[in-house]
């Protein structure tokens, strides 16, 4: 595979702009590729430590669970 420095292009599932060079992030419930603007970090308890940790949402996940 031969490296552009580009990156690949991706489409955010919310939307559904297309977007190349910038980094993708998944949303940890729905596992969707969301764009920053419509991702939110919202605190999630860890079942094993109990902490709290700030996990990656996206916009339609968080209005789902009325966060």
């Amino acid at each position: 595979m031969i490296e552009d420095g580009e990156g690949s292009p991706w489409i955010c599932h919310i939307c559904e702009g297309k977007f190349r060079g910038m980094e993708s992030i998944a949303c940890s419930r729905c596992f969707q590729v969301t764009c920053a603007a419509h991702l939110r970090h919202l605190p999630s308890r860890h079942p094993e430590s109990g902490l709290y940790l700030l996990q990656p949402v996206c916009v339609a996940c968080a209005t789902l669970k009325g966060e």
